[in-house]
């Protein structure tokens, strides 16, 4: 009997990102949003920002100002 592990499909968390960063573009979403999930591999918001560490508030953080210190025409 084969193992079901062995049938599922493989995905990984760049993956993941990926398919929701796609999605997140299709649907209109801030492209520095977008940005900052793709350079952080987490998206932060109004509702898990109490979970987030210092760390990756700080990322977050220097993600969206890099994004707009690159777009500045876009603020």
């Amino acid at each position: 009997m084969g193992r079901v592990i062995d049938e599922e499909p493989r995905t990984g968390p760049a993956d993941v990102s990926r398919s929701l960063t796609d999605a997140m573009e299709r649907a209109g979403v801030h492209p520095a949003y977008v940005y900052a999930v793709r350079r952080c591999g987490f998206v932060s918001t109004e509702e898990n920002a109490h979970t987030l560490t210092a760390d990756q508030v700080a990322r977050w953080n220097a993600a969206m100002d890099e994004w707009f210190a690159d777009h500045p025409d876009e603020a």
